[in-house]
């Protein structure tokens, strides 16, 4: 192998890359100034308030005394005030360079005493289409300046949805159902005929075991389509992204602690106290904790869970700001995983299999628990006026010891096997350093929004568990009631019986890319984005361990690793033909993955080992999308619309036993549209649908012109709520919700699905300055269904929430 060749073919790739770059950040524009001040409806200063340019880093805060200055380069800008996390006014202005323009005194339509106690989303317009974040394209871009279609789920809609969990956070994301992963590890997000795993935390790589907790998180972000160039490969899926953004501190201190009862026992209480450390308010801190209990609708499935979260800022100079954020999430569960052998089933669909509803296959007496860490700095420096710097690190650790899955596996239509899987312990680790310079530059009167980065990461991967991987423990009848519990004790008997001993797994990689993504704002309406990235993939040797009862016939294997240079271009244009309201866009997206050789021999086996692990190219992805985004009525309408092609190409294809050729097809094509609205203040809706046709161009003969398994037709979502902003019952509010999944097949050969179904879910609330009551109904029509993996979901549920702000 030419590691060495191979590694400096990749360097001198990435150092020609950034020399590139060089020239952009000399070139300046002559600046001016905005003085002004801010002001509450009773005469008082917004005093920590903050003030920005949207859609830039240029920005500032309010002094005690109600005043701000800020610089900025000559243009045309939206201001935006915003105070406690919340944007609470934006006024049109205009920079003029080598000037101090006076901006008219800001007055918030709101009393100090409130916005200090309140709920500042009320006065915000269309609050739950909040798309303005730096972190969809790494840099200040807005929604009807981006070619990609995105969605954001803001911490305000799910409150005010009541939900509790990641996957119920998710509902009303267009196009997207979320839920608990194949083996009952992590979320799974479906986008676009592919399952997403919840792998992006704050930009960086995390991927955990466990599933993925809401109790510090400010927002979810779901970017569509393939997205290699600018998050990788590795931990990104086909059909997008999906980017957890935790809760950051800001100037005020605030807080809240809420409590959460219902239905099976649940209990659960959040604390969020954020606080600044100094008197000039230049270091911050923000703390999150979350505790619950409940019991599981079956007769088991408890799950208990502690997370605890905390995030640092300081600001040593105007410059400079540093910030450190750890959290620890350490839940409790039985775990299922998703039911096998299906296609020998001839009831055609899950609704039709006399399986008890109610009943569990397992006991809650067979618990795991997992850990799930995260710890992360960055360093924001403000290198000029034109461009900033941001060197991110993160560290990410989840596993689980002693843990017990239990793998139900049907053997016909009367019987199904209760079998198990022992991870004796299990450890996945992530480190990824990141290094993003931001900016823009001018050339010829020509607006540039450039982003160039470099990502060095590295994963590694152990796992000590039980020989054989699966192991049945009992046979049991479907239709009989009769099954005894299983506790721990009844598993590790069996294990000691049936199990030689422990494997040993070990795997890594390490990834080093380069990229670099420029929008141009060619003319007043028109803006082309170029980005490109090189990814160089280092996977390590692999080692692996099985017993044999006879130690003679132990199996050791060890893979040599192997290492893959890839490019992943991205291209972008829009054409706003109302400015500001309307954006017609298209877009070319890639993404791939690294194809090692231990996925099969190909079809020449004369091939040598070195040979064959160089053999297979990176499978890849390429979207074509085209649609219009709008935001319209002074943005009480914020919508999209659009067409997507993703095809997959480059995929292994079985040829006979073990012997594969790389000319496999998959195609995935469809609709989406999502309708974000706030028709009148307090009256907010939100609509989405996704239509999906994903089958195998060319595969295996009998996956041709097949439906990819798990992956729904038809999804759709509504929710509607109304709050009463003022007179007597001002704070009282009512919101409602449906959503509707096509069904799903378990197999690519459709003999067994998952049936369609529609939940309806409804709120009532009562949010007071102080205070907030909720009540949450769940699953209304009271009607079974179950996840795309056959595992059945909560009938009827009540919540009743309780909070105290101060």
């Amino acid at each position: 192998m030419q590691y060495n060749s191979t590694l400096k073919h990749s360097s001198t790739i990435t150092m020609l890359f950034f020399l590139l770059l060089v020239p952009f950040f000399g070139m300046s524009q002559q600046r001016g100034q905005l003085a002004g001040e801010v002001f509450t409806m009773d005469g008082k200063p917004l005093a920590y308030a903050s003030v920005k340019l949207k859609n830039t880093s240029y920005g500032t805060s309010v002094t005690t005394s109600g005043s701000y200055t800020l610089s900025a380069p000559a243009g045309n800008y939206t201001l935006v005030i915003s105070y406690a996390n919340y944007s609470v006014r934006e006024i049109p202005v205009r920079v003029i360079a080598n000037e101090t323009t006076q901006v008219d005194k800001i007055t918030v339509q709101s009393q100090a005493n409130q916005l200090r106690e309140v709920i500042v989303s009320d006065i915000q317009r269309n609050k739950f289409s909040r798309k303005e974040t730096s972190d969809i394209a790494r840099m200040p871009l807005a929604n009807l300046q981006n070619a990609q279609v995105y969605s954001v789920v803001t911490k305000e809609l799910v409150q005010e949805m009541g939900a509790t969990d990641f996957n119920s956070a998710m509902s009303q994301v267009a196009g997207a159902v979320a839920s608990n992963g194949v083996n009952d590890s992590g979320n799974e997000v479906f986008l676009r005929g592919f399952n997403a795993g919840v792998t992006m935390r704050n930009g960086l790589p995390s991927s955990p075991r466990t599933a993925n907790e809401i109790y510090n998180l400010e927002r979810i972000e779901v970017l569509k389509g393939p997205s290699a160039t600018l998050f990788g490969a590795q931990v990104t899926s086909y059909g997008g992204v999906v980017n957890s953004v935790t809760k950051k501190p800001f100037e005020s201190f605030r807080g809240e602690v809420a409590y959460t009862t219902g239905s099976w026992g649940m209990n659960r209480i959040t604390a969020d106290v954020n606080t600044p450390l100094n008197s000039d308010r230049t270091a911050l801190a923000r703390f999150n904790v979350m505790g619950m209990t409940q019991n599981g609708f079956q007769d088991a499935g408890k799950q208990q869970a502690f997370a605890f979260a905390t995030s640092l800022l300081f600001k040593p100079n105007d410059r400079t700001t540093v910030s450190f954020d750890a959290d620890i999430y350490v839940p409790e569960k039985t775990l299922l995983a998703y039911m096998r052998n299906t296609q020998k089933l001839t009831y055609g669909t899950m609704d039709k299999v006399p399986l008890p509803y109610d009943r569990a296959l397992l006991s809650d007496d067979i618990m795991t628990s997992r850990a799930n860490m995260n710890v992360s700095t960055e360093l924001a420096y403000k290198i000029s006026d034109h461009w900033t710097s941001r060197t991110s690190y993160q560290f990410n650790q989840s596993g689980d010891k002693e843990s017990i899955f239990f793998v139900p596996t049907y053997l016909n239509d009367n019987q199904i096997e209760r079998r198990y899987r022992i991870f004796d312990r299990y450890n996945l680790t992530y480190n990824s350093l990141q290094q993003n310079f931001v900016g823009d530059f001018f050339i010829s009167n020509v607006k540039n929004t450039l982003v160039a980065g470099v990502d060095y990461s590295f994963h590694k991967n152990t796992d000590l568990s039980m020989s054989p991987a699966f192991l049945t423990f009992d046979t049991v009848g479907i239709t009989d009631q009769a099954w005894k519990p299983i506790t721990r004790a009844d598993i590790l008997k069996s294990r000691d019986a049936k199990s030689p001993g422990d494997s040993y797994n070990r795997s890594g990689n390490k990834i080093l890319s380069g990229y670099l993504s420029n929008v141009t704002n060619v003319a007043d309406r028109l803006f082309v984005m170029l980005s490109l990235s090189v990814n160089h993939y280092m996977a390590d040797d692999s080692y692996s361990f099985t017993p044999n009862k006879d130690p003679k016939n132990n199996t050791v294997r060890t893979l040599e690793g192997y290492e893959q240079t890839s490019l992943s271009p991205k291209f972008g244009l829009v054409y706003q033909p109302i400015k500001g309201q309307l954006s017609l866009f298209a877009n070319y997206m890639n993404s791939f993955r690294n194809m090692a050789a231990s996925q099969g021999l190909p079809s020449d086996k004369d091939l040598n080992l070195e040979a064959v692990m160089m053999n297979w190219k990176p499978e890849q992805a390429n979207q074509y999308e085209f649609g219009a985004k709008g935001e319209l009525l002074d943005g009480r309408i914020n919508t999209t619309l659009s067409y997507y092609n993703i095809d997959v190409t480059n995929s292994l294809r079985e040829v006979s036993q073990d012997v594969y050729v790389q000319d496999g097809k998959l195609r995935s094509r469809g609709i989406e549209f999502d309708f974000i609205a706030n028709p009148i203040s307090g009256w907010n809706i939100i609509a989405g649908y996704g239509y999906n046709d994903i089958k195998y161009v060319k595969s295996i003969e009998a996956n041709m012109n097949k439906r990819k398994n798990w992956a729904p037709k038809h999804v759709a979502n509504v929710w509607t709520s109304y709050k009463f902003l003022q007179g007597s019952l001002t704070g009282f509010g009512l919101g409602a919700g449906i959503n509707y999944v096509d069904k799903v097949y378990l197999d690519v050969q459709e003999v067994f699905a998952v049936p369609a179904y529609t939940t309806v879910n409804a709120t009532a609330f009562y949010d007071k300055p102080k205070y907030r009551i909720g009540v949450k109904l769940n699953n209304l029509g009271d009607i079974q269904y179950w996840d795309f993996y056959g595992k059945p979901q909560k009938p009827f549920e009540i919540l009743a929430n309780l909070s105290f702000k101060f």
